[in-house]
């Protein structure tokens, strides 16, 4: 019998321990065995995505849900047995605020991030000025842009929409989203279906009309904002998917605690790690933020390196607050507001969490959970705990009228996680994939190239397994999807 071939995954968050999964599916499936180890640097498993318990709340620190929209994820947890474990968001209260002259405003129904697709629900929106509202319908007559390209997210919405709709609402719209400057933030690479819609249609309204008529629209009803029915997440939170990964994984070694530090190639992979261990792999793949996979690859891959570094990275942190719901004049009957940078206040956006998903709080009690950092609001992040929490619980007094103290808070930080996606960001991506076909066995997963969301997460780490898989079987054919 042929001596198994060796896998190294490097990174154990979502994008890690999917590839894993999928290569366990794939040697399962041509009877090819392979050995997988998987080293991360932490002691836990699951990367940004962390559920916690305390006293009858459920705390997410990072993604609270996926969407169905990208069915990767949803897919992943049929094949795990977990489909009977996901619920969707609270259908009364599927509504979001944007922060306006000392008041939360409700965002239109049938509004999509930029853009109106309800005619008498945006006519009699207070959160527009008519003249904005004007200025808005200029869509429908604004010629498509020449010469097509990548552009960025602020230039899209303002050469559409105006300044005004930019400053007010897809900056707070996008910002809870990516947490990102939308003048930097590049339009192909995080919403290109504005982009088809301009080319095809001509104008984002009529796209987004077109769409609705199709039935590709939210089905909901009454959805304002992003489309809710789409979010889903787990009866015991997101760590459900990480739980039940590495429980189906037994025959995959996990290193946690274990920091691979310097990376060779000769006729293999050859890895160490800070803690001593030298390893040797067939296959290899980093499954890490670009810029820890360019530091890991500076010896062994230098091209590579000096483009995985210059993708821009951003810190955030979530601030959970438990209540008593008493203790909460505001009826919170919504998902959540966010807020425009314009305003200079000091949080990105917050989730009424035990609103928006079951299970999340006790039945006489509230959880909210607030957004900082970001490409927009360094300086929060850069607070203690204590001075985060405090910045924090005077927001949540101005927008909420909260004056009683919570009954406890849980900061989690997550250093340079958010990837940014500048303007060109695909076209380096595509350099990139040009670029490791020189690195035989060499694949890279994580949120730094094609998207950010969970489902985009799980894409990208299915796709590098199959690619190794199709290395590592040279003369059998893998198709990778």
């Amino acid at each position: 019998m042929a001596k198994p071939k060796k896998v190294l995954i490097i990174g154990g968050g979502i994008s890690g321990l999917a590839t894993a999964y999928r290569l366990t599916e794939l040697s399962r499936q041509a009877s090819f065995p392979i050995e997988i180890t998987l080293l991360e640097a932490k002691p836990r498993l699951g990367g940004v995505i962390e559920t916690k318990f305390r006293d009858g709340f459920l705390l997410e620190g990072g993604p609270d849900s996926f969407i169905s929209e990208k069915p990767a994820a949803l897919e992943l947890s049929k094949r795990l047995g977990i489909e009977r474990d996901v619920i969707g968001t609270n259908e009364k209260f599927r509504r979001s605020f944007i922060y306006k002259k000392g008041k939360l405003v409700q965002v239109p129904e049938g509004f999509y991030l930029i853009a109106p697709s309800q005619i008498r629900a945006f006519i009699g929106t207070p959160l527009l000025s008519w003249a904005t509202k004007l200025r808005m319908g200029f869509d429908l007559f604004i010629p498509r842009r020449a010469g097509g390209g990548d552009e960025s997210v602020g230039n899209f919405v303002r050469r559409r929409f105006g300044e005004t709709t930019l400053r007010e609402i897809a900056q707070p719209m996008i910002g809870g989203i990516y947490t990102a400057d939308p003048e930097r933030l590049s339009l192909e690479a995080t919403m290109p279906q504005f982009l088809e819609m301009e080319r095809v249609y001509g104008s984002v309204i009529r796209g987004l009309f077109a769409r609705k008529k199709l039935g590709k629209k939210n089905t909901a009803k009454a959805a304002s904002g992003p489309r809710y029915s789409l979010f889903l997440s787990y009866k015991d939170g997101m760590g459900e998917l990480i739980r039940s990964i590495v429980a189906k994984l037994p025959g995959v070694r996990f290193s946690t605690s274990s920091e691979a530090v310097s990376i060779k190639r000769s006729s293999r992979w050859e890895i160490s790690t800070q803690q001593g261990t030298r390893l040797e792999a067939d296959a290899l793949c980093l499954a890490l933020p670009a810029h820890q996979a360019s530091r890991l690859l500076a010896d062994a891959a230098p091209d590579i390196s000096h483009d995985l570094e210059v993708i821009p990275y951003e810190s955030v942190a979530t601030v959970n607050l438990a209540y008593r719901r008493t203790d909460i004049p505001h009826s919170l009957g919504g998902f959540g507001f966010v807020v425009p940078a314009f305003t200079k206040r000091k949080i990105v956006a917050c989730s009424f969490s035990s609103v928006k998903f079951p299970g999340r709080a006790p039945e006489d009690s509230a959880l909210l959970r607030a957004f900082v950092g970001g490409a927009l609001h360094r300086e929060v992040y850069a607070l203690e705990d204590d001075a985060m929490i405090r910045t924090v619980m005077e927001e949540l007094r101005h927008y909420l009228r909260i004056e009683a103290a919570p009954v406890f808070t849980s900061v989690s930080r997550y250093p340079r996680s958010m990837p940014q996606y500048p303007v060109g960001h695909l076209a380096r991506v595509t350099s990139l994939q040009s670029q490791l076909a020189a690195y035989p066995g060499l694949s890279l997963a994580g949120n730094g190239y094609r998207g950010i969301g969970v489902p985009d997460c799980v894409k990208g780490a299915e796709l590098a397994a199959e690619v190794m898989m199709a290395y590592l079987r040279p003369k059998e054919s893998v198709h990778a999807a």
